[in-house]
């Protein structure tokens, strides 16, 4: 065998599965399709503007340090992360209103207090209570593998206290709003998680409410971008053994009988080892790398059955001056109503609409060496849908792009479109061929119930013996956390079924 281990894509679950099994001393290879780590948290620069790919925010650094803990590393000597307060610069798209949202769950409390007293007291017993019981929750179902009903028993038995808020699981997200919260407000406010979480409050599992207590726990952008969370981890790769080959996409996985044996690249080079861990899409790997005629046929259909998370489209700006931003992120404060009917047009209906703005960030609003000079990179992600209805993005991507900047000068940074120097646009379809992202799914999978945990493709094939899944399809979600959590529990399964094999 050439290698003990072969990763198959350079993502944030890759990176930390491959990291923590050289360091274990596998000899380990990580092969990447594209020239730069990371996917869809890495970053890319034209005309001196830095841009995030996908991903700007971090959140749940535990899972960040618990990388480099595992590598016996400091995270210090690595990556710098940069706290964000305000966390949001909301714009209320009835009123006009703006405000920010700090940090702080107690400022954040008077805010809400100025509608309504009654929802400010519930708000802060939602964060001292219920929030915490919800990280606590969350923090043992990303570390514990998810094969079947037992385990998923497991999460409960680790955290039995969750039994007490089954209805943050098992109700709709906006059912669970309307239990806490009276005031139309306050509905508006919580409901941007619904909207992160990558669902409309009616469809989103009440349990997303916890992304409102993880923003307030800590919401950090890394010092020189997104794609310096990669980066790092893959110089952390290096420094405990391991070995990462770019632009070398796998067409197929080599199969002996039903055994995972190494990979074929595109070009045909043959590369052999003991065990395979997949980054890439569940069910790709399957009906395209596997082949569905090397799988049971219930695994195939399972894996059609999956609903697909939304896709998106990105608009990147480069900017001749800095525009006056309150915070790094702003979002639209609009009623859950609203946020249904706009997810419904996109997902639903497939219509492209570019008012429907999930999130504008500027990263040269944390890190100034991002942009030239006095100037400022600027992107904001729109709901898309992957195939516009009576459309093609490569016809409309550009017209799609200028009635984004149009609404972004009448809604949320009046005058903008008078400083563009640089402007392009990342459509689902560019994710798709670039990053091999299924119709560019931005989690891969819905975040659903039915999608999560058990429901959720897991760190050990059943059907394929030494191939394992990490990344944003696979247990525990298609967040960076859940990724990098992902990568880390594939790691531990690979390590306890190897059992001191080595490549001899």
């Amino acid at each position: 065998m050439d290698y003990d281990v072969i990763v198959i894509g350079a993502g944030v679950g890759g990176l930390s599965a491959g990291a923590v099994l050289a360091k274990e001393g596998l000899e380990t290879l990580v092969l990447e399709q594209s020239d730069a780590v990371g996917g869809c948290a890495s970053s890319f620069e034209n005309s001196g503007f830095q841009f995030d790919v996908g991903a700007c925010i971090v959140e749940v650094l535990e899972a960040h340090e618990s990388f480099y803990d595992r590598l016996g590393l400091s995270m210090r000597d690595y990556i710098t992360f940069l706290p964000n307060d305000p966390l949001y610069e909301l714009v209320d798209i009835l009123s006009g209103e703006r405000f920010t949202v700090p940090a702080s769950a107690e400022g954040t409390a008077e805010i809400i207090a100025r509608h309504s007293k009654a929802d400010a007291d519930a708000f802060m017993r939602f964060m001292r209570k219920q929030g915490k019981l919800m990280d606590d929750f969350t923090q043992v179902v990303f570390t514990t593998p998810q094969y079947g009903f037992l385990d998923l028993l497991k999460v409960f038995a680790k955290c039995p206290r969750a039994l007490t808020g089954l209805q943050y699981l098992m109700l709709p997200f906006n059912k669970v709003v309307d239990m806490l919260f009276v005031h139309p407000f306050t509905h508006r406010l919580v409901c941007n998680s619904a909207v992160i979480g990558g669902l409309p409050p009616s469809r989103q599992v009440g349990m997303m409410l916890w992304q409102t207590y993880a923003e307030h726990a800590g919401m950090y952008y890394p010092q020189g971008g997104m794609g310096a969370v990669p980066r790092a981890m893959a110089r952390a790769l290096d420094d405990v053994g391991g070995e990462i080959r770019l632009s070398s996409r796998v067409e197929s996985l080599l199969l002996e009988g039903k055994r995972a044996r190494g990979v074929v690249l595109d070009d045909g080079t043959i590369i052999t080892s003991r065990a395979v861990v997949s980054n890439a899409n569940a069910t790709d790997l399957y009906l395209k790398m596997i082949g569905e005629e090397n799988i049971p046929r219930m695994v195939a259909k399972g894996l059609r059955s999956y609903e697909l998370s939304p896709s998106c489209a990105v608009g990147y700006l480069g900017l001749d001056y800095r525009p006056p931003l309150q915070a790094q992120h702003i979002m639209a404060l609009a009623d859950p109503e609203l946020i249904d009917l706009f997810w419904s047009d996109v997902c639903d209906n497939g219509m492209a609409v570019p008012q429907s703005v999930g999130l504008i960030s500027s990263p040269s609003y944390m890190d100034a060496s991002l942009a030239p000079e006095g100037g400022a990179a600027l992107s904001f992600i729109t709901m898309a849908p992957r195939r516009p209805g009576g459309a093609d993005w490569s016809e409309m991507k550009w017209d799609y792009l200028e009635h984004g900047i149009e609404m972004l000068d009448a809604i949320y940074i009046p005058g903008i479109k008078d400083h563009i120097v640089f402007k392009t646009i990342a459509t689902p379809e560019d994710f798709e061929e670039k990053l091999l992202i299924p119709d560019g799914c931005i989690y891969s999978y819905s975040m659903s119930v039915l999608s999560q945990m058990i429901f959720r493709p897991c760190s050990r094939s059943k059907c394929i013996k030494d191939l394992y899944l990490s990344g944003a399809s696979t247990h525990p979600s298609g967040s960076i956390p859940g990724a990098l959590y992902g990568g880390l529990l594939a790691a531990d399964v690979v390590l306890a079924d190897m059992n001191g094999r080595r490549r001899g």
